[in-house]
């Protein structure tokens, strides 16, 4: 999971992000918590591969 900033430090929550390339220029993308999960369909990012850069341009 991605570290996000709370009142003075960095948090990461727990869970897990997985990416999976299924063929050049499709992915499954997904993320995992205990009380919550998205699954979602993309193509690749130059950047970061499956995974959508957590930043903007």
């Amino acid at each position: 999971m991605y570290p996000r900033y709370e009142v003075d430090h960095n948090v990461t929550p727990e869970g897990a992000l997985i990416g999976l390339r299924v063929h050049d220029d499709a992915c499954v993308t997904a993320f995992v918590q205990k009380t919550n999960y998205e699954v979602k369909t993309n193509g690749p990012f130059m950047e970061t591969g499956c995974f959508e850069p957590p930043y903007g341009h």
